[in-house]
């Protein structure tokens, strides 16, 4: 028993050196003992697993590459969103961000930040419980990735088990970092796979994410990825306490084997934050990786949860990206595309030309207005560039080149796609079709909408297969969707037995939806993901949601009279509600949301006012909606409590005059946990 416990020891023991030694050799470049030194360490502990398989931990050094590849990817849901992060262009983008950031934090005369470069390369999330890797995912939609772990194992730069022997670790943690490859390691690769007759790749970011999507963790191994940590998601704390900054995080990170970037920062305000932007813009050429840009997230941690976020992004992060490279090419046709809601948008197609090693070959010029503003026409020489490092955009037109024989690019008369009426809405700049789903291109984008991953999810349902079921007269509708059968799936082409089961198991997982989703994928204008939650969580059931009034709406935060009146439309016209009631007949269950009705607050009428410091205000209101309050936005005689933060402004006034309960943050929060 005393040997079999000293050799437990000694492999722990092991783990510890091995660890030590690789952290100081990938990540610091600054080996501590000699090669044959760690061979030796590395051979004794595989002698002991060979020897003693019950110690050969899944977290061992010797697991870097699994010996078998996977037959597919596993979707896995993370326990905390992976945001996005808005972006500023430019020096105004960045005084707006601080000063909706003071606006929030009252009190507070400047911000602490903490920055660093934005890697171009791809998010993922590491999960370790007990201080050991247990899964390893990519981003995907944000609220669900792919397991990946089998690949991470193989990156040197990232601990198996974290590095630790003062202080407690957290019982589970995500760990948010960045996948990338460096530009010089990306050109030998891809000149070694040009000369085998392998695929390259265009950029360092296509190519670290075709080497963490790999099934066989093989040729992951042979690819020379790196990872810097940035940020925590979800965090099951136990013992452990928490760092107070940002700043703070990635320094306990350090002491703990994750590699960070070296060039993070803290500055005092945002005149600093120029500062360190224009920094790191004067090192970009020389710096060994791809960046695109500089993130910047107010440095406290409380300060993060107080302001909380929007439906995709953080409220107190920004990422100021870099001036969009940008390219010359020709404008070979110029045509117009009709969108979901029948918007008729004008797209350039271009020569293809390389943009910062992306091939580009098209740019929608979002209206007709902004056709004249650039007097762009077929035939042209133009600049383009990638808004964003992403976004394809025309910047200007060399008038100089242009034929003679040009033309300017006139606005159809009628749709493109079913000849229908064309009609120009008082105030927008946008032409629409008006035939809704009796036109086959608005027919669609509704479905392509309705089976995205957002919305009802469907795998396997791409833009070309919807193509083909229009076509082909089988699918008409979202209900349509749900009647298809084998036969009908298999006359399509390349699909196989095998294949048509797939997509036809998808379909039927998606009839389990939540109603978020579900109102979500019906398409209706000015209604993304942030409103269809607040539309579920107020009405809890599609059936009250049919039955709403304009009343209800604008009884509920953040719809205003444009977003209520487009979904009155919706609800008003008889074939959408046929639409919907077929759906949840053929089987779509839209989950209800369950709503407390023995809970102090069930069923009052609650109004929040100011800010707070140890929830974000939407955090609060979707708390109170679930116990079974109805947050308003405006304080009345209805009104039965009114929960101020700091800075309240005139609504605590009006509640003191109608002799309303007020309760502070403290309060009100301890009530939602009884």
């Amino acid at each position: 028993m005393k040997e079999s416990l000293k050799i437990k020891e000694r492999v722990i023991e092991l783990h510890k050196l091995i660890n030590f030694h690789s952290y100081n050799y990938h990540s610091l470049d600054s080996p501590s003992i000699e090669d044959h030194e760690y061979d030796a360490l590395f051979n004794e502990l595989l002698n002991l697993e060979a020897e003693y398989p019950r110690y050969k931990y899944s977290y061992s050094p010797s697991q870097r590459v699994g010996s078998e590849p996977l037959e597919g990817f596993v979707k896995v849901e993370h326990l905390a969103p992976m945001l996005s992060l808005d972006n500023a262009f430019n020096s105004d983008d960045m005084h707006d961000f601080n000063k909706r950031i003071l606006d929030r934090l009252t009190g507070k005369e400047a911000i602490s930040y903490s920055c660093e470069p934005k890697l171009d390369g791809i998010a993922v999330n590491l999960l370790y419980k007990n201080g050991h890797i247990e899964k390893a995912t990519t981003r995907g939609d944000g609220k669900v990735g792919e397991d990946i772990t089998h690949n991470v194992k193989t990156i040197n730069s990232i601990p198996l088990s974290l590095m630790n022997d003062e202080s407690e670790l957290p019982n589970l943690i995500e760990i948010r970092g960045e996948v990338f490859i460096e530009k010089d390691d990306f050109d030998s690769n891809n000149k070694k796979a040009a000369k085998l007759g392998q695929k390259t790749f265009a950029n360092p970011r296509n190519a670290a994410a075709g080497s963490l999507r790999q099934l066989d963790p093989t040729v992951a191994a042979s690819r020379p990825l790196k990872f810097f940590a940035h940020g925590i998601g979800f965090i099951d704390k136990g013992n452990f306490e928490l760092p107070k900054s940002q700043s703070d995080t990635l320094k306990l990170y350090k002491a703990w084997g994750l590699p960070t970037n070296p060039l993070s920062d803290v500055v005092s305000n945002i005149k600093e934050c120029e500062d360190y932007f224009e920094k790191v813009s004067n090192q970009r050429q020389k710096l060994p990786y791809e960046i695109d840009g500089v993130v910047f997230k107010v440095n406290d941690l409380k300060d993060q949860i107080t302001l909380g976020q929007v439906s995709r992004a953080p409220r107190w992060a920004i990422a100021r990206k870099f001036p969009a490279e940008v390219g010359t090419t020709f404008v070979k046709k110029i045509s117009f595309q009709v969108g979901r809601v029948g918007s008729i948008t004008p797209v350039a197609e271009f020569e293809p030309v390389n943009i910062g090693g992306v091939i580009v070959s098209h740019a929608s010029i979002h209206n007709f207005d902004e056709i004249e503003r650039l007097d762009v026409r077929e035939g042209d020489t133009v600049r383009v560039k990638r808004a964003g490092d992403v976004i394809p955009q025309i910047i200007s037109v060399d008038i100089g080149k242009r034929k003679k024989t040009s033309t300017e690019v006139q606005p159809p008369d009628s749709c493109p796609s079913c000849d229908g009426k064309l009609i120009k809405p008082d105030g927008e700049a946008i032409l629409r079709c008006t035939a809704g789903l009796s036109c086959p291109a608005q027919k669609c984008e509704s479905l392509i909408h309705f089976v995205s991953r957002n919305a009802l999810n469907i795998d396997g349902l791409g833009e070309r297969i919807i193509d083909l079921l229009v076509e082909r007269g089988l699918v008409s509708n979202f209900a349509d969707l749900f009647k298809l059968n084998k036969d009908d799936i298999l006359k399509l082409d390349g699909f196989r037995d095998k294949s048509a089961t797939n997509l036809l198991d998808s379909i039927n997982a998606a009839k389990d939806t939540t109603l978020a989703r579900f109102i979500y994928s019906l398409g209706i204008r000015e209604v993304g993901e942030a409103t269809a939650l607040n539309l579920a969580l107020n009405f809890n059931n599609i059936a009250a949601f049919l039955v709403a009034t304009e009343e209800d709406l604008l009884e509920i935060n953040d719809i205003g009279p444009v977003a209520s009146k487009f979904i009155l439309e919706f609800l008003s016209k008889k074939e959408n509600i046929k639409l919907v009631n077929d759906l949840l007949h053929l089987g779509v269950s839209p989950e209800d949301i369950k709503i407390e009705d023995n809970h102090p607050f069930s069923s009052k009428s609650i109004v929040i006012t100011g800010s707070f410091t140890n929830i974000a205000r939407s955090q609060l209101k979707e708390e109170l909606i679930r116990v079974g309050a109805r947050v308003t936005s405006s304080v009345s005689a209805k009104t039965d409590f009114l929960v101020s933060g700091e800075k309240p402004g005139s609504k605590l006034k009006k509640a003191t005059d109608l002799g309303i309960k007020i309760l502070e943050e403290e309060e009100a929060l301890k009530l939602l946990q009884d």
